[in-house]
């Protein structure tokens, strides 16, 4: 396996681990009507749920927004050192 295919697979993880976070986040919105609908639980994962200051959660999904954060981060320095090395 070459680096450039394990840079390729852990910023696709970055991803998909970052789109589960935005839709486990719905969860603890603060609004109800939010977090009852599956299809406004979904439209949190736009890009970049997790950043801002994050008033619309719970304290839990306060957290989660700071894991996504880390996430977020690591995914694109992965993809940019991905770029770089090809």
């Amino acid at each position: 396996m070459t680096l450039h295919t394990l840079l390729a697979i852990l910023g696709t993880a970055c991803g998909i681990y970052y789109t589960y976070l935005g839709v486990v986040v719905g969860g603890h919105a603060v609004d109800a009507q939010k977090r009852k609908s599956p299809s406004a639980r979904f439209l949190l994962t736009g890009v970049a749920w997790s950043v801002g200051p994050g008033d619309e959660y719970s304290e839990a999904g306060k957290q989660i927004c700071r894991k996504g954060n880390w996430v977020l981060v690591a995914g694109i320095i992965t993809w940019f050192a991905f770029g770089v090395l090809r």
